[in-house]
């Protein structure tokens, strides 16, 4: 389905090997494709809520080419390795990997998504690489973090599916079947178009409404056969956040884009 929009579209590269160099008193830096604010605050040795806070950032979320404040060291001894499973009292500290998701890490350790969510105050699925996270009641191993299956997450009364992805590569509802399954909440890959997931999920037992959460599906009629995305987080001001194919950007290419809270409740919701 295609819409006059403004969409940024993050690509998913190799890792980057950053290097700590301290700000001395005001840094002028350039994001870069691949960086996080999690990424630059380890750079810097600063903390991911001073770049917030001095660049009157709402949300987590940067873009190439953005150029950002950084003042002076925090020297909180951020922590560069990048190996997992380490143990802390709160359980296990696991830094996140290229490639990997909530419902992946939470597969590693033994838990689910929601937990990792409650243990570290995030109110969305969205992790970077580079981000570290505490992982409560770990009951996993140190395994390699990539290329694990995710279990089904506690998810209300809502079914799971153990299907493969039969719809269109790169398409809208490809996109929102796979972030679904890498969060641990597998769905039917027989919905069909997106103009029928409302429905179709309603029959398998799903709850449709107006009201999104974080890993719910916003669906729209709109176009020419509807269109579906991911939601990934839903802000303070009652916006969301949402991942999309095929949206303002090329099949297979993933976008992200913000929803004002004026027309949030426009949507559909599978949950």
């Amino acid at each position: 389905m295609k819409k006059l929009a403004v969409t940024f579209s993050v690509a998913t590269g190799a890792a980057l090997a950053l290097t700590h160099q301290d700000a001395d008193a005001s840094t002028q830096h350039t994001v870069q494709a691949g960086e996080s604010l999690w990424s630059i605050a380890d750079q810097y040795g600063v903390s991911v809520d001073s770049i917030k806070q001095d660049n009157n950032l709402s949300n987590n979320m940067l873009f190439p080419g953005q150029v950002i404040t950084v003042n002076g060291s925090n020297q909180q001894g951020t922590n560069t390795n990048t190996n997992v499973g380490s143990t802390n009292q709160g359980g296990a500290t696991h830094n996140v990997q290229a490639g990997e998701s909530l419902g992946i890490i939470a597969a590693q350790y033994g838990t689910s998504a929601e937990a990792i969510m409650q243990a570290n105050g995030l109110n969305g699925y969205l992790i970077h690489p580079g981000q570290s996270l505490t992982i409560p009641n770990a009951a996993g191993g140190q395994g390699g973090g990539q290329g694990g299956t995710p279990t089904a997450a506690e998810n209300g009364n809502s079914p799971t599916f153990n299907h493969q992805n039969l719809y269109d590569w790169g398409q809208c509802t490809w996109h929102v079947f796979n972030r679904r399954a890498e969060t641990g909440q597998p769905i039917s890959t027989y919905w069909y178009n997106a103009e029928n997931w409302a429905s179709n999920s309603q029959a398998d037992g799903y709850t449709v409404n107006s009201q999104p959460t974080p890993g719910s599906i916003l669906q729209t009629y709109e176009g020419p056969v509807g269109h579906v995305a991911y939601v990934e987080q839903v802000n303070g001001d009652g916006s969301i956040l949402v991942s999309e194919m095929n949206y303002a950007t090329p099949p297979g290419v993933v976008g992200y884009r913000t929803i004002p809270a004026s027309m949030v409740s426009s949507y559909n919701y599978i949950h």
